[in-house]
């Protein structure tokens, strides 16, 4: 029998939320018809704009019947540069003024105009000399099964350094990061396995200059020296020196390059000591001594 009370009640909640819902789609058909459009306004200006493409590939067909790629790009270039002569020419003349603005403005637009269309037309013709040439790339690389290439085996075994440091100093912070990312890129380049790149907290040297024939202070300068760190791995020994000539004559001025094996007191060197944690460890220490630990009463 609830059940049965409870119908009428859920037919009445049905019936209003159709109704509501009604009511927001009647609210949303404005909209609806406004986005309408805006997709027909799009749509007929992409149809637009293809018809155009289609009518430039018609003329750039035209153009190109019986002729390379190459001919008809050195030809548009030929006629693109004496158009835009031609433009020139006309605004020299009406700077000079030798003709009015009327006689001027048109021919100039459509000069220009040209010249635009050609300049478009001659890149399209490049890009698709580039592909062109590329998938005849493809296809030669392939070697058919009935051309035999010997595969030739080299006896010859070279010695391999394990870890090497290729550390950058320097006093200008810019040069530095830059030469620390060439450094890393070359030896990505050179198929060496990057361990890791990181920095080293820089080093402040006080600098002091003294007046002359005297022991007072006329300058003093603060210079802070940058370090970085790049470590490379599996580094065979003709390739590294390769890579040493490379950074030899790319080095920036006032940049210090050193290549040394990897230590583990480059390792420590990369940290900053915290002077007070060595100075509680140092009290541990003191505290293992007979003598003290008597005189605090301990033993």
């Amino acid at each position: 029998m609830a059940n049965v009370r409870s119908l009428p009640s859920e037919k009445e909640t049905d019936l209003a939320q159709n109704k509501s819902l009604a009511e927001w789609n009647l609210s949303q058909q404005p909209r609806l018809e406004q986005l309408k459009k805006q997709v027909k306004e799009k749509y007929d200006k992409v149809t637009e704009l293809a018809q155009g493409l289609t009518s430039s590939q018609a003329e750039f067909a035209q153009i190109s019947n019986g002729r390379s790629l190459e001919v008809t790009s050195n030809l548009m270039q030929v006629a693109m540069t004496e158009m835009d002569e031609e433009a020139d020419e006309l605004a020299t003349q009406f700077k000079d003024k030798e003709i009015d603005y009327t006689a001027f403005s048109r021919p100039f637009l459509a000069k220009k105009n040209l010249v635009h269309k050609r300049k478009m037309l001659r890149r399209a013709s490049v890009l698709k000399e580039a592909v062109r040439c590329a998938s005849l790339r493809e296809k030669a690389g392939s070697i058919p099964a009935s051309v035999y290439e010997p595969i030739f085996h080299d006896p010859r075994e070279f010695p391999e350094h394990e870890q090497l440091n290729i550390r950058l100093q320097g006093y200008d912070y810019v040069p530095l990061e830059n030469f620390q990312g060439l450094v890393h890129r070359l030896s990505r380049r050179f198929g060496f396995n990057v361990v890791d790149s990181y920095a080293v907290a820089a080093q402040t040297e006080r600098v002091v200059s003294y007046k002359p024939n005297s022991t007072l202070i006329d300058q003093e300068i603060g210079l802070s020296l940058y370090d970085r760190v790049v470590r490379i791995s599996n580094v065979p020994a003709p390739r590294l020196q390769l890579l040493v000539n490379i950074l030899r004559a790319h080095t920036p001025v006032g940049v210090k390059v050193t290549v040394k094996s990897h230590e583990k007191a480059d390792e420590d060197y990369r940290y900053i000591p915290d002077v007070l944690l060595k100075q509680k460890q140092e009290e541990l220490k003191m505290l293992d001594d007979p003598v003290i630990r008597k005189n605090l009463g301990w033993e």
